[in-house]
């Protein structure tokens, strides 16, 4: 890399919002995060719709649309069937920050970015992110770091099982949230000082994880069963500012601190859950797509709900350090594979697909045409009949309301065209719905017991509270001596992050890219170091396609065989 190249260290609070920073901040409950925000600049950051891990942070990795890295889901259809398969960090198809920075000559360390499982080569450390199956050497590059991950760390876990066996279940998960972020911290201190670097992520999920089970209890009235979780989350905020506050400490010491941007965001943010849509039973009644319910499909249901009573068994009373073990004994392939079917089991099985137009899939609130030559059984031709289907979807999801309100509850619907373009565009749904609150929450679940609009209030197949969801506004704090204070954030969005923290470091962004460079937060000073870089023309650029060492090559390779994808 040049020689005038700074450093950027990356704080990820997944699923963070401003807000609950803004007033705890103003309270003095959050000093780190205050100091950042008042010296340097801050403002929302919008995410991916849907607003979901899997292509958030694919996203903020790459710079680049879904359609030209391929990840708009946590699963996806299999090609030539209905059956799903759990997407992991192989399947995205653009170069990431971590690769690029490693071909320019850069050094990273990047610890629990979601989608980075498989690790891929880079010149640095990189310890994988959810959604791992099993820690193990597995999870890291290179694969001897995992020694030394396991002596700093030993009781290392990627997102904690919520435990409802406990004898109090919610204290235990707030006591495993607590942990997992000393673990990160005390990981991240550790590397920070003994690994040269350039870029340093790390990643928090407490943030989220927090969000989904205690929402609730921040509004619980005294008395109540939830009221003595209330500070729960606040608790967390708190746990995390102070971890803030030590890498900052820690920077100080191992680096020079005015020369490195710090950039701490989230992938989208939290509010309150409200309902969830089952969308695959309103297109049902809406004449779009037809179950399967006649008698010879009776072994179906039963087996379903077998499966669904075995799992919730399984969350319910297998031991969380047991489900490790199995995990690990499984293997992970194994054990992705076990996954993809049984979601294809309870999501597959009751649809007539001869008889069904459209159908929804994965999490958010995505539609797909049943579309002749993509779709094993699809009976829409594209062209007319397709784009005429498509715009009876969008005027009939668009007379959505909600049950007890009648207040709509779409802001748009979306077609795919119009958010995406890239070589993976086949792959993306064929409508997209933007809810007006993302407190109502669409999913592709195709149980044929289950209403429209469901009260649910709890993880599926488990005990554990589900009281708060994503919303499509995050946050962006950026602070450093290239930093303009109070600098306004003009419409930034995940997207932006990789070109941002390229150029930040003196390397040209991949033409490919479809973000930009956040020039707005810059001083004059930091903006003309970027641009003489970049007009020298002494700056890497790296290619757009990464090579993989031997071993780790085939090692994804015997990954994706094992899981049916090659």
């Amino acid at each position: 890399m040049d020689s005038k190249a700074k450093r950027v260290l990356v704080i990820g609070l997944d699923g963070a919002t401003f807000d609950l920073i803004k007033p705890w901040a103003d309270q003095g409950l959050l000093p780190n995060l205050s100091r950042l925000m008042k010296e340097g600049s801050f403002g929302n950051l919008r995410s991916t719709i849907q607003p979901t891990t899997a292509p958030a942070w694919s996203t903020f990795m790459t710079g680049v649309n879904q359609a030209k890295h391929g990840l708009y889901d946590f699963v996806r259809r299999r090609p030539d069937s209905y059956n799903l398969e759990i997407t992991n960090g192989s399947y995205v198809a653009a170069p990431s920050v971590f690769q690029i920075v490693s071909q320019a000559g850069g050094q990273v360390v990047s610890i629990n970015v979601p989608y980075t499982f498989p690790p891929r080569p880079v010149n640095g450390i990189m310890v994988g992110g959810p959604f791992v199956p099993t820690v193990g050497p597995e999870i890291v590059y290179p694969r001897e770091f995992f020694e030394k991950l396991k002596k700093i760390v030993p009781d290392y876990t990627v997102l904690p099982d919520y435990n409802s066996r406990a004898d109090d279940p919610m204290a235990d998960y707030a006591k495993k949230l607590i942990r997992g972020i000393e673990m990160r911290e005390t990981l991240a201190m550790e590397l920070m000082a003994s690994e040269p670097w350039q870029l340093f992520t790390v990643v928090f999920m407490a943030t989220d994880e927090v969000q989904h089970t205690f929402w609730e209890c921040m509004e619980a009235p005294a008395g109540s069963p939830s009221a003595k979780y209330s500070q729960v989350i606040s608790q967390i905020y708190q746990r995390l500012d102070q971890a803030i506050g030590d890498l900052l400490l820690q920077l100080e010491k191992v680096a020079a601190a005015q020369e490195t941007t710090v950039i701490i965001l989230s992938d989208h943010g939290g509010g309150p859950f409200r309902l969830m849509i089952n969308l695959n039973h309103w297109l049902a009644e809406a004449g779009f797509l037809q179950f399967r319910l006649e008698g010879n499909n009776l072994f179906k249901r039963v087996r379903a709900r077998s499966i669904k009573q075995i799992a919730q068994a399984y969350r319910r009373y297998v031991p969380p350090k047991m489900r490790s073990t199995l995990r690990g004994l499984a293997g992970a392939e194994r054990f992705e594979q076990a996954k993809g079917a049984f979601e294809s089991a309870l999501l597959t099985d009751f649809v007539d697909w001869t008889d069904t137009k459209a159908y929804s899939l994965g999490a958010g609130g995505n539609i797909y045409i049943n579309l002749v030559d993509r779709e094993p059984q699809g009976i829409v031709q594209s062209g007319a009949e397709y784009e005429q289907l498509r715009e009876a979807l969008i005027d009939a999801l668009l007379s959505m309301r909600d049950p007890e309100t009648g207040e709509a509850i779409i802001e748009k619907v979306i077609k795919r065209e119009e958010l995406y373009s890239g070589p993976h565009l086949e792959q993306a749904p064929d409508l997209v719905i933007q809810w007006a609150d993302y407190g109502y929450w669409g999913r592709g679940q195709y149980d044929v017991h289950s209403p429209v609009f469901e009260n649910q209030r709890h993880f599926d197949f488990s005990d554990q509270p589900l009281t708060g969801s994503h919303r499509l506004e995050g946050i962006l704090i950026v602070h450093g001596a290239e930093i303009e204070p109070n600098a306004g954030l003009n419409d930034a969005h995940i997207i932006d992050l990789a070109p941002t923290i390229l150029s930040l470091l003196g390397i040209k962004p991949l033409e490919a890219m479809d973000g930009r460079l956040l020039d707005e937060l810059l001083t004059p000073a930091g903006r003309e170091r970027i641009q003489q870089l970049m007009d020298a023309g002494d700056v890497e650029e790296a290619a757009g396609e990464y090579a993989y060492d031997p071993d780790m090559a085939e090692k994804i390779s015997e990954h994706l065989r094992a899981l049916g994808y090659l």
